[in-house]
C-alpha cells in the first residue's frame, strides 16, 4: 500500500517536472496515422471543413486583433478548428492568432505539455495575453469563460473588465464572433445545481456531454454535420491606446462592445442575447 502510494506520487512528480513526457509520442503517432491512413485523414479534414464555416467580415487587415468568440459551448470547438488548424476557411489573421485557454488546465497531467508544445496555446493570464498583443500577435478567446456553457442565448460579460483594459492599454481592436449552432453540438448532462455552485467562485464548471451528442461529434470522422456551425465575424471595434486607462474608460468600452454584440446576435441568430 505504502509503496503503491509512493510510486504514484513519484510518477506525478516526474510528469510535472517534465521527466515523463507525451509530446514525442503524440508527434510519432501523428506521423504514423497520417502515413498509414491518408484517405481517412483527408475525409475527416473535408468533413470538418464542411461542418465549420466562417462568414461575415472576411477581409480583416493583417494586424493584431482580440477575437472574442460567443457563446462558449461544452467544448470550444469552433474556436479550436478555426484558430488552431488550417482546415477551415478562416481568414489567415485568425488562423495565426494565439488561442487562449483556462489557466487551471495546466494542473491536469500532461495537459501543460500538450497545450504549450503541441498546440502552441497560451494560458489566460493577463501578462501572457498582453505580451502577445505587444508582439503584434492576435489572440483568440471566449471572454465568457467555462461557466458560459451552462446557459443558452446568454454570455458572461457584465463582470469582465480585464480584456477591455488590455485592449485599451495596447490599442487593439475588439472583434466579436458569433457562432451559430455552437451550443447545439453537445448537450450537457444535468448535474445538481449545488455542484456547479461550488465551482462558481473559481469561474469554472463541470461540463459532461451526453452520449448521444458525443456519437454525433465522433460521426464527423465519416460524415459532416447535418447543420454546419457558422461563425460570423463582426466588424472590428476600434480602440484608442491609453497607457493607464481609467475605470470609466474601461466600462465605457465594455458597454460599447456589449451593445454592438447584442445587435449582431439579434441579426444573426434571430433572438435576443442575455448579458450575465
Amino acid at each position: 500500500m505504502f509503496m503503491g502510494v509512493l510510486v504514484s506520487i513519484s510518477i506525478i512528480i516526474c510528469i510535472y517536472i517534465g521527466v515523463i513526457r507525451v509530446a514525442p509520442l503524440c508527434n510519432y503517432m501523428n506521423i504514423l496515422i497520417h502515413t498509414c491512413f491518408p484517405n481517412s485523414i483527408s475525409t475527416i479534414k473535408t468533413n470538418l471543413h464542411t461542418s465549420f464555416h466562417m462568414s461575415g467580415n472576411m477581409s480583416l487587415q493583417d494586424k493584431p486583433y482580440i477575437f472574442m468568440w460567443h457563446p462558449h459551448g461544452v467544448f470550444p470547438t469552433t474556436l479550436f478548428f478555426h484558430t488552431c488548424t488550417t482546415i477551415t476557411n478562416a481568414p489567415t489573421v485568425i488562423q495565426r492568432a494565439k488561442t487562449i485557454v483556462f489557466s487551471g488546465l495546466k494542473w491536469i497531467p500532461f495537459a501543460d505539455e500538450c497545450i504549450r508544445e503541441l498546440l502552441d496555446i497560451l494560458y489566460s493570464d493577463y501578462d501572457s495575453m498582453k505580451q502577445a498583443l505587444v508582439e503584434n500577435t492576435s489572440i483568440s478567446l471566449y471572454p465568457g469563460g467555462m461557466r458560459e456553457m451552462l446557459y443558452e442565448d446568454s454570455v458572461i460579460l457584465s463582470q469582465r473588465r480585464g480584456i477591455f483594459k488590455m485592449a485599451l492599454e495596447t490599442g487593439t481592436p475588439l472583434v466579436p464572433i458569433v457562432s451559430i449552432g455552437e451550443t447545439s453540438i453537445f448537450q450537457l448532462y444535468s448535474l445538481p445545481h449545488w455542484i456547479q455552485d461550488l465551482l462558481k467562485p473559481y469561474d469554472a464548471c463541470i461540463g459532461i456531454p451526453t452520449l448521444k451528442t458525443m456519437i454525433k461529434y465522433i460521426n464527423m470522422m465519416w460524415n459532416p454535420l447535418k447543420d454546419p456551425i457558422v461563425s460570423v465575424i463582426g466588424d472590428p471595434i476600434l480602440v484608442e491606446k491609453v497607457d493607464t486607462p481609467t475605470e470609466l474608460q474601461i466600462l465605457t468600452l465594455r458597454s460599447k462592445y456589449i451593445e454592438r454584440l447584442k445587435i449582431m446576435y439579434k441579426k444573426e441568430v434571430g433572438r435576443d442575447l442575455v448579458i450575465l
